[in-house]
């Protein structure tokens, strides 16, 4: 009977897996969505009594590639005797310290199923979040790439057989054609050039802002834009409160949370705030308190601190934040929307400038040589 119902669960999660591999190649763009069916099916797979060897057995023919490799090794290492929680310490790229300390406190606890839930459902909010955030700058990425597509198309192709025919007209253009000629003539003559200069910029910013005394300043700089730095602080603050709230369900320790919780934000100004906070707990204030004493309007809303501290008095702590979390992922999921609305008509405005100026650019002299040639007939 138990070897029957191992094939009727291997034979399931095939079926599952089968499912989820389209899904899975339609969103993955650079997210680890392996990790989180790797939680969601080892809970169901526990659940159904299976233990966990024979589980890890049954996930790893579910995988393809790198992570079927990391599956594999975890599978053995729990064989060897080492705890779950442990095997996956070894595979950093994969399971984060949030995974891996709910997977511990599962273990300790006798309530592993419940915890690797949490971890799947923490994991695809992260998910969703990130997605959201990369979704409000997906349009004008491809509005900038389609105008530089543009722009190297007129000069390189179209305009310099314009040039001659412009030449033979013997008559002085206007400024609007003589201004996008010009523009044409440097892109063509410096283009590579400019090209490099700027893939070389792009690349050396990026390594500026990596730099540990540069990040504080290059993030608070980002979330005083405005719009975007708004759309900044909401995921922050989401994030913050899915972590820690998920973490204090498990029956970890508000120290250990906030230590897992500062390590899991990648935005420094609110690590360093929140290692602050955690100071202040340690000192004996609760983390309403801890808050309340940096507060700081544009990092932690009153909100925020006001419904910690009434969850701390009333033993609904871990609620609140999830409710939190749940309210400010859904802000975030409102800006991006509203982004995208206000984004597009002024896109569509500035393209359409351009064109016009490039469309009169190019007729004004075709009409004044027709104009010119009619009326010396």
């Amino acid at each position: 009977m138990g070897e029957f119902k191992h094939k009727i669960l291997k034979a399931l999660t095939e079926k599952r897996t089968l499912e989820f591999k389209g899904w899975n190649w339609h969103i993955n763009f650079g997210f680890n969505i392996e990790k989180i069916l790797f939680a969601k099916t080892l809970a169901t797979l526990l659940r159904s009594k299976i233990n966990i060897a024979d589980s890890l057995l049954i996930l790893e023919a579910q995988f393809t590639g790198n992570f079927k490799y990391v599956v594999s090794q975890v599978k053995k290492d729990v064989e060897n005797g080492q705890s779950l929680s442990s095997a996956l310490e070894k595979h950093p790229k994969y399971f984060n310290r949030i995974y891996i300390g709910l997977v511990n406190v599962g273990e300790k606890s006798g309530r592993l199923v419940d915890c690797l839930q949490r971890v799947a459902k923490q994991q695809e909010k992260d998910l969703q979040l990130a997605r959201n955030v990369q979704t409000a700058s997906l349009y004008p990425s491809i509005i900038f790439i389609c105008l530089l597509g543009l722009a190297a198309l007129l000069s390189y192709y179209i305009l310099p057989q314009l040039v001659v025919v412009f030449n033979s007209f013997d008559m002085p253009l206007p400024w609007t054609t003589k201004v996008l000629l010009a523009v044409a003539l440097f892109i063509r003559k410096y283009g590579p050039l400019l090209l490099v200069l700027i893939i070389a910029a792009f690349i050396f910013i990026k390594f500026l802002i990596k730099q540990e005394k540069i990040r504080p300043h290059w993030q608070g700089f980002l979330m005083n834009i405005p719009f975007m730095g708004e759309l900044l602080k909401k995921w922050n603050l989401a994030r913050f409160c899915r972590i820690l709230g998920t973490l204090l369900q498990s029956g970890v320790s508000i120290h250990e949370s906030l230590d897992t919780t500062i390590d899991s934000l990648s935005n420094e100004v609110y690590k360093n705030l929140l290692k602050k906070v955690k100071a202040k707990v340690l000192a004996g204030l609760s983390l309403g308190e801890a808050i309340e004493s940096l507060y700081k309007v544009d990092i932690f809303p009153r909100f925020v601190f006001q419904l910690i501290s009434v969850g701390e008095r009333t033993g609904s702590l871990e609620e609140n934040l999830i409710y939190l979390a749940e309210f400010y992922e859904e802000e975030v999921d409102s800006i991006t929307k509203n982004l995208a609305n206000v984004i597009e008509p002024v896109l569509l405005v500035i393209i359409g400038v351009i064109v016009a100026i490039i469309g009169a650019a190019i007729i004004s002299p075709i009409y004044e040589f027709i104009a010119t040639l009619s009326a010396s007939l």
